[in-house]
């Protein structure tokens, strides 16, 4: 996993847990970790300073994931879903990579990534409010 995965997996695990409006020292209780380890799974790093090693593990374990999405009451694949993991990541956790879509703007068909339709709707939406076109 590439740091800016881990980044993107942390910030959409954040997202999970402010929508259950759970504390990052209420998940910590829920999943039997301490909460600085939840505060530096949401930065993308793979352990707090404090118990950093010389070579760190992986970002986040499957069954870390599996706990914490169990405790935010939705599934690892809805969190997964939000960050921007490559295929060989979401394999990793055992999800099935996200294929191309196809997508039509304009007219004109495209093969995107679940995240790039993402941002070429927030790009199309961002222009119609800008000029105010309804």
């Amino acid at each position: 996993m590439t740091p800016e995965e881990a980044r993107s997996l942390g910030r959409a695990i954040r997202a999970a847990r402010r929508e259950t409006g759970l504390t990052q020292l209420k998940l910590a209780v829920a999943i039997g970790v301490k909460s600085p380890w939840i505060s530096a799974w949401e930065r993308g790093q793979s352990q707090p300073t404090a118990y950093r090693q010389a070579t760190p593990p992986a970002v986040i374990s499957r069954d870390q994931l599996t706990a914490i999405a169990g405790a935010l009451d939705c599934s690892i694949e809805s969190i997964a879903n939000r960050a921007a993991l490559s295929a060989a990541t979401r394999i990793l956790y055992g999800l099935e990579p996200l294929g191309p879509a196809r997508t039509i703007v304009g007219g004109q068909s495209f093969d995107l990534t679940d995240a790039e339709a993402d941002r070429v709707t927030d790009f199309i939406t961002g222009l119609i409010a800008a000029r105010n076109i309804h």
